[in-house]
């Protein structure tokens, strides 16, 4: 295997990991599996799963958040978010906007403790954005995923931005 194509192997594999890290919450929330989400908490318990904010945030934007937890919109949002960003990543697919949307997502995530806790500047959400401008620049959706197929269905030859 040369050098570049183990590159492109590694970052799809980043992209399939950042995407499980999206994937997984959602669940969590959903059914509430006992990680980050307890089990009585959970969406299908009638719990919103944006309630979580007001144990979590802190720093400048403390208010703002702790005023849409609970929101049903917010809800519907952030687990459409973690849902479609996770399946979008880990398949490969619409690599534009699934990078841009996951990075804002990303970004939005770590508003919710500025300053971060343990960095006076970055915490590991910057990295992801890095990294997700990386995978997507240097090859990282061609590999290990259906981007091919996606790339030539008729929905993104009518709809090119969904490449």
């Amino acid at each position: 295997m040369e050098k570049r194509e183990l590159g492109e192997y590694s970052l799809s594999a980043l992209r399939i990991l950042i995407g499980w890290i999206m994937l997984w919450p959602f669940f969590d929330k959903l059914l509430g599996l006992g990680f980050e989400t307890p089990s009585g908490g959970a969406l299908i318990n009638g719990v919103s799963p944006s309630s979580y904010v007001l144990y979590v945030t802190d720093g400048i934007f403390k208010g703002l958040y702790e005023a849409l937890a609970g929101n049903g919109i917010a809800d519907a949002l952030m687990m459409l978010g973690l849902l479609v960003l996770g399946v979008t990543l880990i398949l490969g697919i619409a690599s534009k906007l699934t990078t841009v949307a996951t990075s804002l997502f990303m970004f939005i995530m770590y508003t919710l403790h500025v300053p971060p806790q343990d960095n006076p500047i970055i915490d590991y959400r910057i990295l992801l954005i890095v990294a997700l401008v990386a995978i997507y620049g240097l090859g990282g959706y061609e590999r290990l995923s259906v981007y091919d197929r996606w790339k030539n269905s008729a929905l993104v030859k009518r709809f090119p931005i969904l490449e």
